[in-house]
Protein backbone atom coordinates (compact mmCIF):
# COMPACT_ATOMS: atom_id res chain seq x y z
CA UNK A 1 0.00 0.00 0.00
CA UNK A 2 1.21 2.82 -1.17
CA UNK A 3 1.05 6.21 1.07
CA UNK A 4 0.13 9.71 -0.13
CA UNK A 5 3.17 12.20 0.46
CA UNK A 6 2.00 15.13 2.71
CA UNK A 7 1.76 17.73 1.60
CA UNK A 8 3.57 20.75 2.64
CA UNK A 9 1.14 24.03 4.07
CA UNK A 10 2.77 27.12 5.40
CA UNK A 11 -0.54 28.48 6.39
CA UNK A 12 -1.69 25.90 8.19
CA UNK A 13 1.13 25.09 10.05
CA UNK A 14 2.24 28.90 10.26
CA UNK A 15 -1.50 28.90 11.59
CA UNK A 16 -0.55 26.00 14.44
CA UNK A 17 2.22 27.53 15.09
CA UNK A 18 1.32 30.86 16.06
CA UNK A 19 -1.70 29.11 17.88
CA UNK A 20 0.67 26.96 19.93
CA UNK A 21 2.59 30.33 21.16
CA UNK A 22 -0.38 32.01 22.17
CA UNK A 23 -1.21 29.22 24.35
CA UNK A 24 1.95 29.30 25.96
CA UNK A 25 3.49 25.86 24.03
CA UNK A 26 6.40 26.85 23.50
CA UNK A 27 8.45 24.12 22.39
CA UNK A 28 5.31 22.54 19.98
CA UNK A 29 5.36 26.68 18.42
CA UNK A 30 9.13 26.29 18.21
CA UNK A 31 8.92 23.36 15.86
CA UNK A 32 6.49 24.56 13.60
CA UNK A 33 8.36 27.30 12.59
CA UNK A 34 11.32 25.19 12.49
CA UNK A 35 9.58 23.36 9.68
CA UNK A 36 8.88 26.62 8.02
CA UNK A 37 12.16 28.12 8.13
CA UNK A 38 13.44 24.45 6.63
CA UNK A 39 11.40 25.61 3.62
CA UNK A 40 11.84 28.90 3.28
CA UNK A 41 15.73 29.86 5.60
CA UNK A 42 15.42 33.63 4.92
CA UNK A 43 11.81 33.71 5.97
CA UNK A 44 11.99 37.26 8.23
CA UNK A 45 8.36 37.45 9.76
CA UNK A 46 9.06 33.46 10.97
CA UNK A 47 12.13 34.52 11.90
CA UNK A 48 10.50 37.47 14.22
CA UNK A 49 8.55 35.02 15.71
CA UNK A 50 10.89 32.16 16.58
CA UNK A 51 13.48 34.61 17.96
CA UNK A 52 11.91 35.04 21.35
CA UNK A 53 11.01 31.90 21.70
CA UNK A 54 14.46 30.76 21.10
CA UNK A 55 16.09 33.03 23.56
CA UNK A 56 13.28 32.07 26.46
CA UNK A 57 14.49 28.20 25.87
CA UNK A 58 18.37 29.27 26.25
CA UNK A 59 19.08 27.88 22.53
CA UNK A 60 20.95 31.70 22.50
CA UNK A 61 23.00 31.13 18.92
CA UNK A 62 19.69 30.31 17.33
CA UNK A 63 18.26 33.45 18.65
CA UNK A 64 21.11 35.75 17.73
CA UNK A 65 20.53 34.20 13.94
CA UNK A 66 16.85 34.51 13.94
CA UNK A 67 17.20 37.61 15.40
CA UNK A 68 19.46 39.49 12.68
CA UNK A 69 17.65 37.44 9.91
CA UNK A 70 14.66 39.25 11.04
CA UNK A 71 15.76 42.57 11.60
CA UNK A 72 17.55 42.69 8.05
CA UNK A 73 14.45 41.41 6.19
CA UNK A 74 12.29 43.96 7.62
CA UNK A 75 14.81 46.42 6.75
CA UNK A 76 15.34 45.41 3.57
CA UNK A 77 11.49 44.86 2.51
CA UNK A 78 11.20 48.67 4.03
CA UNK A 79 10.22 48.09 7.20
CA UNK A 80 12.37 50.00 9.49
CA UNK A 81 10.33 50.06 12.78
CA UNK A 82 9.74 46.65 12.71
CA UNK A 83 13.18 45.94 12.25
CA UNK A 84 13.73 48.49 14.96
CA UNK A 85 11.08 46.62 17.13
CA UNK A 86 12.70 43.32 16.79
CA UNK A 87 16.51 44.72 17.70
CA UNK A 88 14.85 46.26 20.62
CA UNK A 89 13.67 42.63 21.86
CA UNK A 90 16.86 40.99 20.73
CA UNK A 91 18.46 43.67 22.94
CA UNK A 92 17.08 43.46 26.23
CA UNK A 93 17.35 39.41 25.88
CA UNK A 94 21.01 39.85 25.16
CA UNK A 95 22.45 43.19 27.00
CA UNK A 96 25.49 42.93 26.59
CA UNK A 97 25.38 42.90 22.87
CA UNK A 98 25.22 46.81 22.27
CA UNK A 99 25.38 46.61 18.85
CA UNK A 100 21.52 45.97 18.25
CA UNK A 101 21.21 49.25 20.36
CA UNK A 102 23.54 51.07 18.00
CA UNK A 103 21.53 49.84 15.26
CA UNK A 104 18.46 51.05 16.44
CA UNK A 105 19.76 54.49 17.10
CA UNK A 106 21.40 54.48 14.01
CA UNK A 107 18.27 53.74 11.88
CA UNK A 108 16.38 56.46 13.90
CA UNK A 109 19.06 58.83 13.41
CA UNK A 110 19.19 58.05 9.36
CA UNK A 111 14.88 59.14 10.39
CA UNK A 112 15.62 62.15 11.55
CA UNK A 113 14.50 61.16 14.97
CA UNK A 114 17.46 61.97 17.27
CA UNK A 115 16.22 62.31 20.10
CA UNK A 116 14.51 58.76 19.90
CA UNK A 117 18.26 57.57 19.00
CA UNK A 118 19.33 59.43 22.78
CA UNK A 119 16.53 57.75 24.18
CA UNK A 120 17.41 54.20 22.54
CA UNK A 121 20.85 54.18 23.69
CA UNK A 122 19.92 55.09 27.38
CA UNK A 123 17.41 51.80 27.89
CA UNK A 124 20.52 49.82 26.73
CA UNK A 125 22.99 51.84 29.11
CA UNK A 126 20.04 51.13 31.93
CA UNK A 127 20.35 47.37 31.46
CA UNK A 128 24.36 47.44 31.85
CA UNK A 129 24.65 47.40 35.85
CA UNK A 130 26.98 45.48 36.70
CA UNK A 131 30.85 46.13 37.46
CA UNK A 132 31.93 43.88 34.59
CA UNK A 133 29.88 45.79 32.09
CA UNK A 134 30.66 49.36 32.99
CA UNK A 135 33.13 49.82 29.84
CA UNK A 136 29.74 48.72 27.25
CA UNK A 137 27.73 51.39 29.96
CA UNK A 138 30.44 54.19 28.92
CA UNK A 139 30.14 53.37 25.14
CA UNK A 140 26.63 53.71 24.82
CA UNK A 141 26.88 57.00 26.78
CA UNK A 142 29.68 57.59 24.96
CA UNK A 143 27.32 57.40 21.32
CA UNK A 144 24.44 59.42 23.67
CA UNK A 145 26.62 62.63 24.08
CA UNK A 146 27.79 62.15 20.05
CA UNK A 147 24.33 63.42 19.52
CA UNK A 148 23.65 65.39 22.14
CA UNK A 149 26.53 66.99 23.91
CA UNK A 150 24.65 68.97 26.60
CA UNK A 151 22.55 65.88 27.52
CA UNK A 152 22.72 66.18 31.22
CA UNK A 153 22.09 62.59 33.24
CA UNK A 154 24.02 61.20 29.81
CA UNK A 155 27.30 63.42 31.15
CA UNK A 156 27.05 63.00 34.69
CA UNK A 157 26.41 59.13 34.11
CA UNK A 158 29.47 59.17 32.38
CA UNK A 159 31.74 60.81 34.93
CA UNK A 160 30.33 58.73 37.32
CA UNK A 161 31.37 55.56 35.48
CA UNK A 162 34.83 57.27 34.51
CA UNK A 163 35.60 57.83 38.72
CA UNK A 164 34.26 54.36 39.01
CA UNK A 165 36.81 52.54 36.05
CA UNK A 166 39.65 54.61 38.09
CA UNK A 167 40.03 57.06 35.66
CA UNK A 168 39.21 59.71 37.84
CA UNK A 169 41.14 62.62 36.06
CA UNK A 170 39.20 62.03 33.24
CA UNK A 171 35.82 62.44 35.44
CA UNK A 172 36.82 65.90 37.21
CA UNK A 173 37.62 67.19 33.22
CA UNK A 174 33.92 66.33 32.24
CA UNK A 175 32.26 67.74 35.02
CA UNK A 176 34.31 70.95 34.80
CA UNK A 177 33.20 71.29 31.50
CA UNK A 178 29.67 70.86 32.12
CA UNK A 179 30.20 73.69 34.38
CA UNK A 180 30.86 75.86 31.40
CA UNK A 181 27.13 75.08 30.38
CA UNK A 182 24.87 73.23 33.41
CA UNK A 183 22.47 76.04 34.91
CA UNK A 184 19.85 76.00 37.13
CA UNK A 185 18.40 73.10 39.22
CA UNK A 186 21.28 70.97 37.38
CA UNK A 187 23.92 73.17 38.96
CA UNK A 188 23.56 72.00 42.08
CA UNK A 189 23.33 67.99 41.24
CA UNK A 190 26.56 69.30 39.41
CA UNK A 191 28.16 70.63 42.36
CA UNK A 192 27.11 67.76 44.30
CA UNK A 193 28.58 65.17 42.13
CA UNK A 194 31.61 67.12 41.43
CA UNK A 195 32.01 67.21 45.90
CA UNK A 196 31.68 63.49 46.09
CA UNK A 197 34.39 63.14 43.44
CA UNK A 198 36.82 65.34 44.88
CA UNK A 199 35.92 66.58 48.16
CA UNK A 200 36.29 70.02 49.52
CA UNK A 201 35.43 73.18 51.83
CA UNK A 202 34.86 75.26 48.56
CA UNK A 203 33.29 72.50 46.98
CA UNK A 204 30.92 71.80 49.59
CA UNK A 205 29.98 75.26 50.12
CA UNK A 206 29.53 75.23 45.93
CA UNK A 207 27.08 72.31 46.75
CA UNK A 208 25.04 74.48 48.92
CA UNK A 209 24.62 77.27 47.40
CA UNK A 210 24.33 76.29 44.44
CA UNK A 211 26.72 78.27 42.24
Amino acid sequence: MFWRKKVYDRSAILDAADKARGRGRVRKAIAGYSQILAQDPNDHQVHARIAPLLARTKRWDEARRSFDSAGIGFLKAGFADKAIAIWKVAAKNFPEDVEYWERVANEQVKRGRKADAVQSLLEGREQLTKKAQRPLAMALLRQVLTLDAFHFDGTLDLASLLAAEGQRRDAEKLLREMRMWVKGRNLRRLRGAQFRLSPSWRGLMDWILGR
